[in-house]
């Protein structure tokens, strides 16, 4: 993890972490009132937009930002259990009215002559939120609480995770 994350955004990263098939995560945050529907089309950072969500409502609420966690994984069983886990964990937090999705991120198959196919694969969990007079205050408790709850459910099921679980997350 690096050292430049605010508390907050390292305890949602340790919390994943514990997870032995988590080899990387990252957070991103960006106000999504602020981008014009123009540049959603647009590769780069712009390809990595909740596109569904955001053409739904046309858009970013007003003051609405978007943390955008993204997860790599081994590509092995950990990995794939991680993944099961982190996605049913993801659906249960939603579905008990948290503004959170997961959702797949890659690269097309083929870039000039390189291939990608099998290198870029990623998950992204995506936090909503409001963010009055642009504080980054709300996203930044929402993350410690997501990092709260994810612990609990790692502590939960733990006897289940077994051996997917890391005695404990490295902080670098």
């Amino acid at each position: 993890m690096a050292d430049d994350y605010p508390p907050q955004v390292k305890s949602f990263h340790h919390a994943l972490c514990r997870l032995r098939g988590v080899l990387e995560v990252n957070t991103g945050l960006k106000p999504l009132d602020k981008i014009p529907l123009a540049d959603y089309g647009l590769p780069g950072k712009m390809g990595d937009l909740p596109h569904a969500l955001l053409g739904r409502t046309q858009g970013g609420l007003p003051q609405e930002a978007w943390a955008n966690t993204d997860v790599i994984l081994s590509y092995d069983r950990a990995g794939w259990l991680t993944l099961e886990f982190l996605a049913w964990w993801v659906r249960d937090q939603s579905r008990g009215g948290a503004p959170i999705q997961m959702r797949p991120q890659a690269l097309p198959p083929l870039a000039g002559d390189e291939i990608q196919l099998g290198h870029t694969l990623k998950f992204v969990i995506d936090h909503f939120c409001l963010l009055p007079d642009q504080r980054p205050e709300p996203m930044l408790a929402l993350l410690a609480a997501q990092g709260h709850a994810l612990n609990a459910a790692v502590d939960i099921y733990a006897n289940v995770l077994g051996d997917l679980l890391v005695e404990e997350p490295s902080d670098d």
